[in-house]
C-alpha cells in the first residue's frame, strides 16, 4: 500500500503528515476552560426537558474517553475518529475536508477499505497528521513509504521486531480511543492473563527477571483481569489496551523472538560493558573501603544497555537514602564523642581535629546528598533514564559518581578511625605506653574477631589449618604403632 506522493495532490489543502499515537497533542493542548453562571430551567435533564443538542455533521457522534477526553466518530466505508473539537463549525469543516482527501487518495491508489480500518486526523495550521489502524490485524500503518527515523521510531534489528513496535502504537490508538469499540475479547483477555502469569513467576524465582512489573504488581493485574471477564465496555477496553502496550514496550526492550534476546536483566546485547579503569577504580575503592565499588556496581546494574526499571530505581534510591542518614548519624556521633578529647592533651595533636574536620565533612556531605537525592526516590522510568543518561560518561561510566556516593560513609570511616588512634594517643598521654599498647592489641584482636569469621578466607584457612594438623596427628598415631 504505497502512494508515491499525497503531498503533490493535497497542496490545496496542505500537507499530509504522517504521525504516530504517541506523536499527537493529546497531552499537550494549551487551551483553558472558561466558566460562566448559567440558569437551570424548571425540569432540565428530565425526560420531558432535554437541552438543545448540539449539532454534528452527519455520520459524526460524540464520544467520551474513561478519562473524560472527549473526542469525535464519524461511521462510514472508512471510520475515522479525531479529538479536534467538532462542535466548533470551523474545525468540523475543516476535518471533512480532510476525510473526504484521504478517502479520495486511498480511491486514486485502488486501496480497497477494509471494515476494520481506521483513520485518525489531527487537523494542523498548514495541513493535517494521520495514520490508519487495522484492528483485525492489530497495527498502524500510512499512506506511503516511511523509514522510522520519519516516523520518530527508534531502530529495529527485524521485520518481527517492527511488528510488534506497530503493535505497540495499534495498542495507544485503542487505549486513546476505546468507547466505540466492541470491546475486548476473552481471548485477549486470556491472553493478557497468561503473560502476567509467567510474569509473576518469573519475578518471583529469579533476581534478574526482564518483566517490568513486580510480582506484587503482578498480582495486582491479574486480579484486575479477572474482573474484566465478561464485561463489554470502553473502559475494559481501555484496561486491556494499555496493558498489552506496556507488553509489547517491554518486549520491544528485550528482543523478544529475535536472535539474541534478553534474557536476563543484566545482560547486554545492545550495548558492551561498561570499560575497566583498573588504577582508578583500584585507588577509589581503597580510599573509600570499597565503598565506592558496591555504589558503581549497583549503578551499572539499574543502567544496562540503557534500560531502567522503575522499581530497581527506586531500591538503589532508598538505600542509598538510608546509607547516607546512617552515616549522618554516626558521624554526628563520632562529633559529640570527640568534643571533650579535644580538651585533653594528646601524642598527636593534629590527631583530634583532622578527625573533627572529617566528620564534619561526612555530615555535610550526607545532609547534601540526602537533600539532593530525596525528590528521586520515586522518579518515573522514564526520568530515572533520563538523569542516568546525564550522568553517564562514555569513558568512566559511573566510578566517579559511585565515588560521590560513597563519600559519606569513606569520611565517616575515616573519622571515626582517626578518632580511635586519638584516644589511644590521648591514653599513652596520661596512661602511658604500656597501657595504651594494651589496647592497641584489645583493638586489633576485636577486629580480627569480626572480620575474620565473616571473610570467605578466614573459613578456607582454618579448614586448611584443621586438615594440616589431622594429618599430621594421624601421621604420629601411625609412627607410635
Amino acid at each position: 500500500m504505497v502512494l508515491e506522493s499525497s503531498t503533490n495532490e493535497l497542496k490545496g489543502r496542505g500537507y499530509l503528515r504522517p504521525i504516530t499515537s504517541l506523536g499527537g497533542n493529546r497531552y499537550e493542548k494549551t487551551t483553558r476552560v472558561q466558566v460562566s453562571i448559567m440558569e437551570i430551567s424548571p425540569g432540565l435533564f428530565t425526560a420531558f426537558h432535554e437541552p438543545e443538542p448540539k449539532y454534528l455533521p452527519p455520520l459524526w457522534s460524540a464520544q467520551v474517553h474513561p478519562e473524560g477526553q472527549l473526542y469525535f466518530l464519524r461511521e462510514g466505508a472508512l471510520r475515522v475518529v479525531t479529538d479536534a473539537y467538532l462542535y466548533s463549525a470551523t474545525t468540523a469543516e475543516t476535518v471533512c475536508r480532510w476525510v473526504e482527501a484521504v478517502e479520495a487518495l486511498l480511491s486514486t491508489a485502488g486501496v480497497v477499505v477494509g471494515t476494520t480500518f481506521e483513520l485518525f486526523l489531527q487537523p494542523e495550521e498548514n495541513g493535517c497528521a494521520y495514520y490508519l489502524v487495522d484492528h483485525a490485524t492489530c497495527t498502524q500503518f500510512w499512506l506511503e513509504k516511511y523509514n522510522t527515523e520519519n516516523l520518530g521510531l527508534q531502530c529495529f534489528t527485524s521485520a518481527s521486531q517492527l511488528k510488534i513496535a506497530l503493535e505497540e502504537l495499534y495498542w495507544t490508538h485503542v487505549e486513546y480511543f476505546p468507547t466505540h469499540l466492541e470491546g475486548a475479547s476473552a481471548h485477549k483477555i486470556e491472553e493478557l492473563c497468561s503473560i502476567f502469569s509467567h510474569g509473576l513467576c518469573d519475578q518471583m524465582t529469579s533476581p534478574v527477571s526482564t518483566f517490568f512489573f513486580t510480582a506484587q504488581q503482578c498480582s495486582v493485574a491479574l486480579r484486575l483481569l479477572q474482573g474484566c471477564k465478561g464485561l463489554n465496555n470502553g473502559y475494559t477496553t481501555c484496561i486491556i489496551a494499555r496493558l498489552f502496550s506496556e507488553i509489547n514496550r517491554n518486549r520491544i526492550l528485550t528482543y523478544y523472538g529475535q536472535e539474541t534476546a534478553r534474557l536476563c536483566r543484566d545482560q547486554h546485547v545492545a550495548y558492551p560493558p561498561e570499560p575497566k579503569c583498573c588504577w582508578i577504580s583500584t585507588a577509589m575503592a581503597a580510599l573509600t573501603f570499597q565503598v565506592s565499588n558496591i555504589h558503581r556496581a549497583r549503578l551499572e546494574d539499574n543502567f544496562v544497555d540503557h534500560i531502567v526499571y522503575v522499581h530497581r530505581w527506586n531500591q538503589l534510591m532508598g538505600d542509598c537514602l538510608k546509607e547516607w542518614r546512617a552515616s549522618a548519624i554516626g558521624a554526628l556521633s563520632g562529633l559529640i564523642l570527640q568534643l571533650p578529647l579535644l580538651m585533653l592533651r594528646s601524642t598527636f595533636p593534629m590527631l583530634g581535629p583532622t578527625s573533627a574536620v572529617f566528620l564534619g565533612t561526612a555530615l555535610g556531605c550526607s545532609v547534601f546528598l540526602d537533600h539532593k537525592y530525596r525528590p528521586m526516590e520515586r522518579l518515573a522510568c522514564t526520568e530515572a533514564l533520563n538523569y542516568l543518561e546525564r550522568i553517564h560518561s562514555p569513558r568512566y561510566g559511573f566510578k566517579f559518581v559511585a565515588f560521590s556516593f560513597s563519600l559519606p560513609r569513606a569520611l565517616q570511616l575515616w573519622g571515626s578511625v582517626l578518632l580511635l588512634i586519638n584516644n589511644l594517643s590521648v591514653v599513652d598521654e596520661y596512661l602511658g605506653r604500656r597501657t595504651a599498647l594494651g589496647f592497641i592489641i584489645f583493638s586489633l584482636l576485636v577486629i580480627l574477631a569480626l572480620c575474620g569469621p565473616t571473610s570467605g578466607r578466614f573459613s578456607v584457612s582454618w579448614n586448611k589449618c584443621q586438615h594440616f594438623f589431622r594429618q599430621r596427628s594421624e601421621n604420629a598415631g601411625i609412627q607410635i604403632v
